[in-house]
């Protein structure tokens, strides 16, 4: 994957996503629209935050993991 794709990917909307309908809520809720906006918070944080379960990390890391970005996760 290029770097151009993974700006491309870190500005994509989370609701425009591939992931759950579940993530797109509560990330929405909690006022993420962006990965970049996620990536600015540790998932230690993440996780005290209203409805934001492992589960929900778990999908988020392997999102990322996917498109090659999970080093940019808690760096």
């Amino acid at each position: 994957m290029k770097q151009s794709e993974n700006v491309a990917i870190l500005d994509q909307p989370i609701a425009q996503s591939p992931l759950s309908t579940e993530f797109k809520t509560v990330t929405e809720i909690l006022g993420f629209h962006t990965f970049s906006e996620l990536l600015q918070h540790r998932t230690a944080k993440l996780l005290n935050l209203p409805g934001f379960t492992q589960h929900l990390i778990y999908e988020y890391v392997e999102f990322m993991e996917s498109n090659q970005m999970a080093h940019l996760i808690d760096p």
